[in-house]
């Protein structure tokens, strides 16, 4: 599962946390089951053998894993041959090596039932990172526990997500009651919002993964409740956002996308500000195209713009395969005074011309190309184009303008930037004259 991210070209509503699940088996019949059953097991005593030593191989995890998911873990093999692997016989006790950890040669025999999950218990049961900033890396553990009296085998650990590193306990032992650590990195996206994942953890002997669901939230200090409204086919066109922040300090909203605020439980002219505000919203009040971010002003210098995704027709970027974005089309610029520039770099994989030019939507925001650099990632060779965006002089209030990015081919992509233009010494910029707004 990858994580769920609003700033996909296609439908990326929340999913549900993940939960253990038996892997379901292939069908498999015949010959080639045995086939399948015999290669599992002369692999699986070749890593025994590697294994003694209990060292980690290098790059294990990966190839066992992916084999044994495409072979469905082999749980009865489907078909008219109904057998399954049996189970290796146990260590001993005393032992610390898998000297006596021997494999039952498979035969085909009707299948029988299979336990549950392995033996393993995590703790924490979920490895929750909390509020985490955007394009913010953080790290955490945890362990896992071997409940039963015998020695347990990993055999890989995979992530759902890229965007996910783990440690390599493939072919690692836990020994009975014992304990081993699992480090987990989450690199985390520009995109705000809930964010979830699964490790799967298969250990030998048993055809049922153990899964540790992984689940971070992107946030500002100040964060909207919801972070996306999605207005497709004429839904959610009226409604309420909570904006809060997360630290508990107070703060006032100043504007919603250029115009003025409306609250609900809330006078600005005599009560005193809070940490937690309820929104009203209309897209009635806004023309179509319809922004692909509402902007919401505040007069936190920490977080002068708070962004709402809107999900709309108008909204979904067009992709481009010859010149595509990388990671997302959310482009914050922050605070700026008027005349005041800023830089941003766009990522974009495997271009296949090079970048030429970038031009502004709007004449009031000036956009310029001030070069590029390319850099090779595990995903490919990332080309960075670094461009600069200045709002003219007698410009101020939400600053918000589509930037099409053109190639050397004529190739395009169109990114969105936003944030807000305040003059020197003022706190917020506020509500902008009609038909102004972004």
């Amino acid at each position: 599962m990858e994580w769920d991210d609003p700033d996909d070209v296609v439908d990326a509503s929340t999913e549900g946390e993940a939960s253990p699940a038996r892997i379901s088996p292939r069908p498999v019949s015949g010959s080639k089951c045995t086939n399948l059953v015999g290669a599992f097991h002369a692999m699986n005593s070749s890593i025994r053998s590697s294994t003694r030593t209990f060292a980690r191989p290098a790059g294990r995890s990966a190839w066992l894993a992916a084999l044994l998911l495409s072979i469905g873990f082999l749980p009865g093999c489907g078909g008219d041959a109904g057998t399954e692997p049996q189970k290796a016989e146990p260590a001993s006790k005393g032992g610390s090596t898998l000297k006596d950890r021997q494999l039952v040669k498979a035969t085909p025999t009707p299948a029988t039932p299979v336990g549950d999950e392995p033996p393993i218990r995590i703790e924490p049961t979920v490895l929750d990172f909390g509020f985490i900033a955007p394009d913010t890396p953080v790290r955490g553990s945890v362990k896992l526990i071997n409940r039963s009296d015998e020695d347990l085998l990993i055999l890989a650990a995979e992530p759902s997500c890229k965007c996910t590193t783990l440690d390599d306990i493939g072919g690692t032992v836990i020994p009975a009651g014992g304990s081993i650590d699992l480090g987990a990195e989450l690199d985390a996206t520009p995109n705000i919002g809930t964010k979830s994942a699964s490790i799967k953890i298969l250990v030998d002997g048993y055809p049922v993964v153990k899964v540790l669901d992984l689940k971070a939230e992107i946030a500002l200090p100040i964060r909207p409740i919801p972070t996306l409204i999605n207005a497709v086919q004429q839904q959610s066109r009226q409604g309420r956002i909570v904006v809060e922040s997360i630290d508990g300090v107070p703060f006032s909203i100043c504007s919603f996308h250029g115009m003025p605020p409306e609250f609900l439980g809330f006078n600005p002219g005599s009560d005193a500000p809070r940490n937690k505000y309820i929104l009203t919203y209309d897209l009635d009040r806004l023309v179509e195209p319809y922004p692909r971010y509402l902007v919401i002003e505040t007069d936190r210098e920490d977080v002068p713009v708070v962004d709402v995704y809107l999900r709309h027709e108008s909204t979904l970027p067009k992709l481009n395969r010859s010149l595509q974005v990388s990671g997302g089309f959310r482009f914050p610029l922050g605070r700026l005074a008027p005349g005041e520039s800023t830089e941003l770099e766009i990522p974009f994989k495997s271009i296949a011309r090079s970048i030429a030019t970038v031009i502004s939507a709007r004449s009031e925001i000036t956009a310029d190309l001030i070069g590029t650099r390319t850099e090779e990632t595990g995903d490919g060779i990332i080309t960075y184009a670094l461009v600069r965006i200045t709002p003219s002089e007698d410009f101020r209030g939400v600053l918000y303008s589509p930037i099409e990015i053109v190639s050397a081919g004529g190739d395009s992509a169109v990114i969105n930037v936003f944030g807000i233009v305040v003059p020197e010494g003022e706190d917020c910029a506020g509500p902008m004259l009609p038909g102004t707004e972004g």
